[in-house]
């Protein structure tokens, strides 16, 4: 599949509803969060937007350059240093607490991260009347959020734990990366018929994500997703220079 910045292509290549069986069946669009509609990773700045309001806290996260090496060398996975960062920042946070960091974060995130050209394309398909569903390996405590204020229909995403009202610093249930995403997304979608699907997504992480759609498309790719999209028939888009919303 060919790479396409903008234009009048990506309207007029995708319609706006399938017909299976003799009954229109709305299209899903799939949007991945981090680096794909934001700049930036918002599970870090969350942390950081916390720990600023929390520098007693600082002290706890001595530890947390040693568990980045662990993982940068393979002796650690994605999961066990995504809790170490949670249980070093808000292990035993309150819910109260979070809601309001986690609302006040959203807010800003809106304002500061999300980039035009991934709301140029969030619009275009709501303007069909596309199922939209934000999925993200970040979590709960906020992604929710952030997708109720892009006017999303559904979220998925990973879990926190809570134990008496407080972060326990872990995570319930897998994160959501690779096929944990992908498994996520088609309970959420059911059993019903498959609708035409429409994804997106910056990580080679989610390239199962990206190949069970109809439609995968590679938002300013990671080096390995730019490498294999062209190879799985994902076609390229580069929205993070873009101040202009891709024409459709």
């Amino acid at each position: 599949m060919e790479s396409e910045n903008a234009g009048s292509a990506f309207g007029s290549r995708h319609g706006s509803r399938v017909t299976v069986a003799g009954s229109a069946v709305p299209a899903v669009a799939i949007f991945d969060l981090d680096g794909t509609l934001t700049r930036g990773d918002t599970f870090v700045s969350f942390l950081l937007y916390v720990l600023r309001r929390n520098p007693s806290r600082l002290c706890r996260c001595l530890g947390l350059p040693h568990k980045i090496v662990m993982f940068m060398v393979g002796r650690m996975p994605n999961d066990g240093l995504k809790s170490a960062f949670l249980s070093a920042i808000l292990k035993g946070v309150g819910g109260d607490e979070i809601n309001t960091y986690a609302a006040v974060f959203a807010e800003r995130c809106i304002r500061d991260m999300i980039k035009p050209a991934a709301l140029a394309r969030i619009n275009w398909h709501r303007a069909r009347k596309h199922r939209l569903i934000l999925a993200s390996a970040s979590v709960d405590l906020y992604v929710p959020l952030i997708a109720n204020l892009l006017g999303f229909d559904e979220t998925v995403c990973t879990r926190v734990d809570w134990l008496e009202g407080r972060l326990t610093g872990s995570l319930s249930g897998p994160n959501l990366r690779g096929t944990a995403k992908l498994d996520a997304v088609r309970r959420t979608l059911g059993k019903e018929r498959k609708p035409e699907i429409f994804a997106y997504s910056d990580s080679h992480w989610d390239l199962p994500l990206l190949t069970f759609a109809d439609n995968g498309i590679a938002v300013d790719p990671d080096k390995i997703l730019l490498r294999e999209a062209p190879r799985s028939g994902i076609a390229t888009e580069f929205w993070r220079a873009s101040f202009a919303a891709p024409a459709m």
